[in-house]
């Protein structure tokens, strides 16, 4: 609200001034006589005005009453996506007119506002006449935003996440690790994936009557494809060729047949190394180890050896590493327990608890069961943590890290290592077509020269443009990561001691908490009530 006002009375021209918001300036005063065109103006008593303390000041400054009238007008504010006009008007003065309805349509046609011009609300701020409010802006129209047309997607034909194929919790809390379908069977001629094409999406109209484009649908990536399973022509299809299990090894999908082993994996097998699923009933003893390219499961402990699959991995006896022990799947994991091992996985971990352990997943780490309790090592997770108790009253040394998913991390690594191969390349390709080019001119050059040069320029083309793509893969994985979001949930306590890192917050815990679940909030770890 304006401090000053100047209103025209039947002795002179008045000012009045309010200093409850602040004391009145004097090119404040001044910018009031110069915008309502004061004539002879009596500036003792503009000094008067300055000097005062009073909160509300009523000063007549001039005797000359005969101004001129200046009407009512108003300024045009259109958005920067010029999909919304709003106007904001400044009073009449000195008995001038307030602008009607047809004055007010004409001056927003006449700068080009045609198009959706709400009528109603043009009408209400014509018969509003003096008394509306000047300080307000009011919307007079609205374009319509255009609609962006839906991005493609990859459509599964079976559960990508392993939640519907878990281990059977009983009503005493514990886990029946026996009853458990995580497997998904398959036939031949199957339709694994469909890769859906994006829209085209609906333009839109902005205020000035011109059509805005929509943002067509991103293209969805293209199906990756397995052993046993074909894409079809169309590239819309991802068929399976050969009955057997599915095998989700990263982004590519296969079917792969099951090895059996009736006993343990010891000396009576040697090292497995298979192109599929395998199924061990007994142990994995110590030394020993298991490569497949599908998924594993094993009936018995797994001890000090190393599991390596491509899919997932279900461990009914759990890890019994003893500071050696490594499993490591391209998707999920499911085991009874682990003690000093390392685990590693692309998809989620859970178990009953975790001692002494390494633990790295791009998803999440759940504790299930009768236990749930993490004591010691370093658990990394990409999205979450969740145990009943972490850390111990003893102070044993427990990290926890969320918010880092490390195949994305992987790949922008190797995006920018082949940025700077190709930024390499291209300055190397540059410098000698410019040397090449000094030489001669194309009209001087005989043909193998000219011939020479143009291969020359086309290699360094090529390069140029693989690093500016490469350049906005970098871009897209670097936004990717900025949003990914991580937190750790204690159902029951989490001990002073245990260090947490989330995202790019960190700390050492002074105190126990209880039922809770600590988030990265402004770069800081905070702790909020479970059920909040």
């Amino acid at each position: 609200m304006s401090k000053v006002k100047v209103e025209t009375r039947n002795d002179g021209v008045y000012m009045v001034v309010d200093n409850s918001g602040g004391k009145v300036s004097r090119r404040e005063l001044l910018d009031a006589i110069d915008q309502n065109n004061l004539k002879q103006v009596d500036f003792s008593v503009v000094n008067e005005i300055l000097k005062s303390t009073e909160n509300i000041i009523e000063k007549k400054v001039s005797d000359k009453i005969n101004v001129d009238p200046i009407d009512e007008d108003f300024v045009i504010d259109i958005s920067r996506d010029k999909l919304k006009a709003s106007i904001k008007f400044s009073p009449a003065q000195f008995g001038g007119d307030a602008l009607g309805a047809e004055a007010i349509t004409e001056r927003l046609s006449k700068e080009g506002i045609t198009y959706n011009v709400d009528r109603e609300a043009v009408e209400e701020l014509a018969q509003a006449g003096h008394n509306k409010e000047y300080d307000q802006k009011y919307v007079v129209a609205k374009g319509e935003a255009p609609i962006a047309g839906e991005d493609g997607e990859i459509i599964y034909n079976f559960d990508m996440t392993g939640e519907k194929n878990q281990p059977k919790i009983l009503g005493d809390g514990t886990v029946d690790y026996k009853q458990i379908n995580y497997f998904n069977a398959v036939s031949a001629g199957m339709v694994l994936a469909k890769r859906t094409m994006p829209g085209p999406g609906q333009a839109g109209m902005n205020v000035l009557g011109e059509i805005v484009p929509p943002r067509p649908g991103k293209l969805a990536p293209k199906l990756s494809k397995g052993k046993n399973t074909f894409i079809t022509d169309d590239e819309l299809q991802l068929i399976a060729q050969a009955s057997g299990q599915l095998v989700v090894s990263g982004k590519n999908l296969g079917v792969s047949p099951v090895l059996d082993i009736k006993g343990d994996v010891d000396f009576s097998t040697g090292n497995i190394d298979f192109e599929g699923s395998v199924n061990v009933a007994g142990a994995v003893l110590s030394g020993f180890s298991i490569t497949a390219a599908g998924n594993i499961e094993v009936r018995g402990v797994v001890e000090e050896a190393s599991l390596l699959a491509g899919g997932s991995i279900n461990l009914y006896g759990g890890v019994m590493g003893r500071g050696k022990g490594r499993v490591e799947s391209g998707c999920n994991i499911f085991t009874k327990f682990v003690q000093n091992a390392t685990i590693i996985a692309k998809g989620n971990l859970k178990t009953n608890s975790l001692l002494h352990s390494e633990v790295s997943v791009d998803g999440s780490v759940v504790l299930e069961g009768d236990n749930c309790f993490i004591a010691g090592g370093v658990i990394t997770a990409g999205d979450e943590i969740r145990a009943k108790t972490i850390g111990s009253s003893m102070g044993t040394m427990t990290e926890l890290v969320v918010g880092r998913n490390n195949e994305l991390q992987d790949e922008l690594e190797m995006m920018k290592r082949e940025y700077e191969e190709a930024e390499e390349a291209y300055i190397k390709l540059n410098s000698a077509y410019e040397a090449f080019s000094k030489v001669a001119t194309l009209e001087t050059m005989d043909t193998k020269r000219k011939t020479q040069l143009l291969q020359l320029l086309q290699q360094r083309n090529l390069q140029r443009d693989r690093a500016q793509g490469l350049e906005r893969e970098i871009q897209f994985l670097e936004d990717a990561a900025k949003q990914i979001k991580g937190r750790i949930i204690a159902e029951r306590i989490i001990y002073a001691g245990v260090k947490v890192s989330i995202g790019n917050a960190y700390k050492q815990l002074n105190d126990d908490i209880t039922m809770s679940v600590l988030k990265n909030e402004g770069g800081m770890v905070k702790a909020r009530p479970l059920l909040e």
